[in-house]
């Protein structure tokens, strides 16, 4: 559903394409995606490296 439609006093069928608010709104959402998208690319490097360095110090078991 577009976010325009209920509350919207201009809305016509098909004026979301035209419309700046609706264009301001997809760019809003488009910045929240890459900032989401960078924090968890960072946190799972982070994690990932974490992990690494868990099984580094592990104890490990002599194979016979």
């Amino acid at each position: 559903m577009l976010p325009c439609r209920p509350g919207c006093p201009s809305y016509q069928e098909g004026c979301h394409k035209t419309c700046p608010q609706w264009q301001l709104f997809q760019e809003e959402q488009r910045a929240q995606r890459q900032a989401k998208k960078a924090y968890l690319q960072f946190h799972n490097a982070l994690c990932a490296q974490v992990v690494r360095q868990c099984r580094a110090i592990q104890c490990r078991r002599l194979s016979w």
